[in-house]
């Protein structure tokens, strides 16, 4: 799979115009991203999945161990 990343801007008309030859007849996904109003957010979904793993096992009891603490002995 090759991607490609390009940063666009949309005209007065609501239009995003890109030309693509090479993939003429090939299926391609499309993802579209607001990045001037919201740079630095996380989106909703990578918060979801990061609260899920806080809540693992291995977090619990390996990470959250004071044994396996290595800023204990300093």
């Amino acid at each position: 799979m090759h991607a490609i990343t390009r940063i666009e801007t949309v005209d007065e008309s609501g239009c995003i115009h890109v030309q693509l030859k090479k993939l003429a007849g090939v299926k391609v996904r499309l993802i579209i991203e607001d990045i001037d109003n919201s740079p630095n957010q996380t989106p909703a979904e990578s918060l979801a999945l990061a609260k899920m793993q806080e809540q693992t096992g291995f977090a619990k009891h390996v990470l959250g161990s004071t044994a396996e603490d290595v800023w204990n002995d300093l």
